[in-house]
């Protein structure tokens, strides 16, 4: 997709685009001579990118916790919750929970405020890792990664609404550490690119991949081999920004898209929608849909009322290239406060 919208509205988009660029511009030059910034006594690593929709950063940010564990460091995670009700019980915020079991998550929109009243209740974290952060401009951060998805053809797209860029793309010298996800190796022309826009190349090149699948039904869960899905009729539920990456990977399983039920980024469900999903359930082997999505539909949605499972597979990021690189650059933040 080209747009976060139909090309016939692009009469009434690139105007719009135009002057939300404008906008941004602005922006970005005030905060660009450090006004209204605020800091706070723990070193922050921004994790962030230059699009609307997904490009790898939960995994990322799940990958430089680890790293910054096994580093001796405890890192907090920092987010803003967005579109939850209840901010605790974010989407985003209950998925690092489970993959993590201990871990303190600290989500609200003044993440600044909600930094500083977690730090004056005595939390025990030595950094922080926020979550989408690029755009963030208001808390000073030690350290600014950018996920660039090799999937997408990032420096030919307008700003919103014509496009999915969220500022324009010279954005990028902003960037500490600029790391390319959805991709097997590095690619020199790539690199290229990013060098142009950016000033410097990738640090690293990141491949996702699923390890094994989790299928809920009525007796509980259980975990499946990958070649569960093979030959089988699913339907997908993906409420996340870009769900080309995981329609790319059930089509490599050799599973059947029957069905994809439409839901936009962080879609809570509704009465309407699971009503859709049992009856979807009848005619297909299973319903796909992420982590992200799973930890919502599983507190409204009785999977009993289902005639089919649930899968959900278990993603992964790995460094294929930079690893070190990357990890000297995260724990720098220590040595310069």
């Amino acid at each position: 997709m080209k747009s976060p919208l139909p090309s016939w509205l692009d009469v009434l988009t690139i105007p719009l685009s135009w002057m939300y660029g404008a906008i941004v511009r602005v922006r970005n030059a005030h905060y660009d001579k450090q006004q209204n910034v605020k800091r706070v006594s723990l070193p922050v690593i921004a994790v962030g990118n230059v699009t609307v929709g997904g490009t790898g950063k939960s995994p990322l940010v799940r990958w430089i916790v680890r790293r910054l564990r096994a580093n001796g460091y405890n890192p907090a995670i920092v987010m803003r919750g967005y579109k939850a009700v209840t901010p605790e019980l974010a989407d985003e915020a209950v998925e690092y929970k489970e993959k993590f079991g201990e871990i303190d998550v600290i989500v609200g929109g003044n993440r600044y405020e909600h930094i500083l009243a977690y730090i004056e209740s005595g939390g025990s974290a030595d950094c922080l890792v926020m979550d989408d952060g690029f755009q963030h401009r208001k808390l000073h951060r030690d350290l600014d990664i950018v996920v660039l998805d090799f999937l997408r053809d990032t420096f030919s797209q307008r700003m919103l609404p014509a496009g999915w860029l969220r500022e324009p793309i010279w954005g990028l010298q902003r960037a500490d550490a600029i790391v390319v996800s959805h991709v097997q190796s590095a690619d020199p022309d790539y690199a290229e690119e990013v060098k142009e826009c950016s000033g410097s190349e990738p640090i690293a090149w990141a491949e996702h991949h699923w390890t094994r699948l989790q299928v809920h039904d009525a007796t509980g869960l259980s975990e499946e081999a990958l070649n569960w899905l093979t030959g089988k009729s699913v339907a997908i539920r993906l409420g996340i920004g870009y769900p080309g990456p995981v329609i790319e990977a059930l089509v490599r399983l050799g599973a059947k898209i029957a069905k994809q039920l439409p839901a936009s980024d962080h879609q809570p469900f509704s009465k309407t929608e699971i009503a859709t999903l049992v009856a979807t359930s009848q005619n297909v082997d299973a319903i796909v849909m992420t982590l992200k999505d799973w930890v919502k539909a599983r507190d409204v949605m009785d999977v009993a009322t289902l005639q089919c499972p649930i899968v959900v597979p278990n993603l992964v990021l790995d460094i294929v290239e930079g690893a070190d690189a990357l990890e000297a650059q995260l724990l720098s933040v220590f040595n310069i406060r």
